[in-house]
């Protein structure tokens, strides 16, 4: 059977960036064909965990307590997110295992940072630009300006920290978020940072016109690249480690007996 092509998508994101990297097979079930890939249990947390804090910079800042962020997140609980944790087709935590460690990461938020010091200019901020001509769309969790008038860029994570060695997809999605801003405010960058609530640690980064370019040159690649494979309909698979979760394995022909 030959190869079908594809229609070349309107738009590229960070996280889709990452993926077609990781396996442009994967990226073809995700994105193209669009197969859905069942709700886990760290994705169903962090969701919770991001909007808890989304409705807490929503407060004035003097009320941005972590009384008033319980409060947020039992009617959250109640209203939405018990139902989707209920729904899961697997879980690894009890309700309150499960509870617990998404407050634990909001706890550890208030230690990271005092949320009634500053203002975020941007929460949930939705980025339509391109990048070198290259359409992008994405999601910023939060973005605020220093005193010196300068972008912050952040965004939650409540998934382990990666070693130094396996943080480039992560530094790039961040960076990505931070050439956009720049781009449609004409602000200069005081840092990109990233808050890894699980540990209650910051991954910092100084946006260089290095690591712009550096950046700027892994979104192009992947741009031609996608292109020559939705033209061609053929789509590499790259085997690894990550195989072992990814959802597509049964169908993946690097997988067929």
């Amino acid at each position: 059977m030959e190869p079908v092509p594809y229609a070349l998508p309107k738009y590229l994101s960070p996280s889709s960036i990452g993926t077609f990297n990781q396996c442009p097979m994967r990226y073809k079930y995700a994105k193209l064909d669009k197969i859905p890939e069942p709700s886990t249990e760290p994705q169903i947390l962090g969701s919770f965990v991001h909007e808890i804090l989304e409705d807490l910079f929503k407060l004035d800042a003097d009320e941005r307590t972590e009384q008033n962020a319980r409060k947020i997140a039992k009617g959250l609980w109640n209203d939405k997110w018990s139902k989707e944790y209920h729904d899961l087709p697997k879980k690894d935590s009890t309700e309150n295992e499960f509870r617990w460690k998404a407050w634990w990461c909001v706890e550890n938020y208030f230690i990271m940072e005092d949320p009634t010091s500053f203002e975020a200019e941007g929460i949930e901020a939705k980025m339509d630009g391109d990048i070198n001509g290259v359409p992008i769309f994405g999601i910023i969790d939060r973005w605020s300006l220093s005193d010196d008038n300068k972008l912050i860029i952040s965004d939650y994570k409540t998934g382990k920290k990666p070693r130094p060695q396996y943080e480039w997809e992560k530094k790039m999605q961040i960076s990505i978020y931070c050439i956009l801003l720049e781009k449609e405010t004409g602000l200069n960058i005081d840092r990109g940072e990233l808050l890894y609530l699980k540990s209650g640690s910051f991954a910092r980064y100084d946006i260089s016109e290095e690591m712009k370019d550096a950046v700027t040159k892994e979104v192009t690649d992947t741009w031609d690249q996608l292109k020559v494979s939705c033209e061609s309909g053929e789509f590499e698979t790259r085997t690894g480690p990550l195989c072992n979760w990814c959802n597509y394995q049964k169908i993946c022909p690097a997988w067929r007996k």
